[in-house]
């Protein structure tokens, strides 16, 4: 459907998000996804399911509806960003809602909201991530006064076609992760691993690893750690798959003191073949720019893929009436 070329600001209106807007929001967000030619990271039945989490704890969503039709969705929450505290923002515009006369009766509130939600959790900044494909909605954070971070979050992708061997270690073996039990245990390791968070980023929270064990065919393969022969673990994987369909590989983490020893290679090695065997038609994983696991993935085959790499863009916690909300002219491009 091709929205109208000047929509009237009387036929539109913001309202708070509600559970009920989960199915309307997910449609939302994989058409915007189908714009730019690409898949997102969960389908319309995981986008509904996340709805039934605690997700937007701490924070707020909004919905801007034309009619009973929801056309653009936002939130805001606290988050975490290369270490530090952060308001994470959201949005989604459906095509032919991106210009500012109508953009703004969503984001205007939306931005007031992240600034209010930073200054209850005593946060100074305000993070948004769009994939690089993604020529919308730039624009806009532009003129809600975000400023684009040089660091960047590099997709990469492997075919599975040739899969280089790296066997662990003499004396440590893989085995899943024993889920529910062994979550904090996990949690607490991989707290530890990412020790280096403003070039590492941040290790998944425990309600997403909970989310992805309860998807349809979850398998237990996908949290695989590494213990040694006195039942340590020394290192993890977590992946989020779909039988037949891709992989993303959205976490590997080393123990400090097992470092160097070729443990990250063999558990990425180990899922890679885990997951042709399974019928995945890729595996894909994302990093920091400044994360050195970059070069480990492409010694083991993965390529750049762009549909997977991500712009940051930030701005601070200061009065949306202090911004100049006119244009461009003062942002970084």
């Amino acid at each position: 459907m091709t929205a109208p070329e000047t929509i009237p600001a009387d036929d539109l209106r913001v309202r708070p998000l509600r559970q009920a807007d989960a199915r309307g929001v997910a449609v939302l967000v994989a058409d915007y996804f189908t714009e730019l030619g690409t898949i997102g990271g969960m389908s319309v039945e995981q986008t509904e399911q996340l709805f039934a989490t605690s997700w937007l704890e701490g924070g707020c969503g909004l919905v801007l509806e034309n009619g009973s039709e929801i056309t653009g969705y936002g939130f805001v929450r606290p988050s975490r960003w290369k270490g530090s505290d952060t308001v994470q923002f959201g949005l989604t515009l459906k095509q032919g809602y991106r210009d500012r006369q109508v953009h703004r009766i969503l984001t205007d509130p939306l931005l007031t909201a992240a600034i209010e939600v930073a200054r209850e959790h005593r946060i100074n900044n305000i993070c948004m991530h769009l994939r690089v494909c993604d020529t919308c909605h730039p624009p806009v954070m532009l003129e809600l006064g975000f400023q684009e971070d040089p660091v960047s979050m590099l997709g990469f992708s492997h075919d599975l076609k040739a899969i280089p061997n790296r066997p662990l270690p003499q004396g440590l073996r893989f085995r899943p992760a024993r889920l529910p039990e062994e979550s904090p245990a996990l949690m607490d390791m991989m707290a530890s691993v990412f020790d280096d968070r403003d070039r590492q980023g941040e290790p998944l929270a425990e309600s997403y690893l909970a989310l992805i064990a309860a998807k349809p065919g979850f398998d237990p393969e996908q949290m695989l750690v590494v213990e040694d022969s006195n039942g340590m673990v020394a290192g993890s994987i977590i992946d989020a798959t779909a039988p037949g369909g891709n992989s993303s590989i959205l976490q590997v983490g080393v123990r400090r003191d097992h470092r160097r020893r070729g443990i990250g290679s063999a558990l990425v090695s180990r899922q890679l073949n885990w997951l042709k065997a399974r019928g995945a038609g890729a595996a894909l994983a994302g990093m920091f720019s400044t994360n050195i696991a970059a070069t480990l993935f492409w010694r083991l085959g993965f390529r750049p893929d762009p549909q997977r790499t991500f712009r940051f863009f930030l701005r601070d916690t200061a009065p949306a009436a202090n911004q100049n909300h006119g244009g461009t002219d003062d942002a970084l491009s």
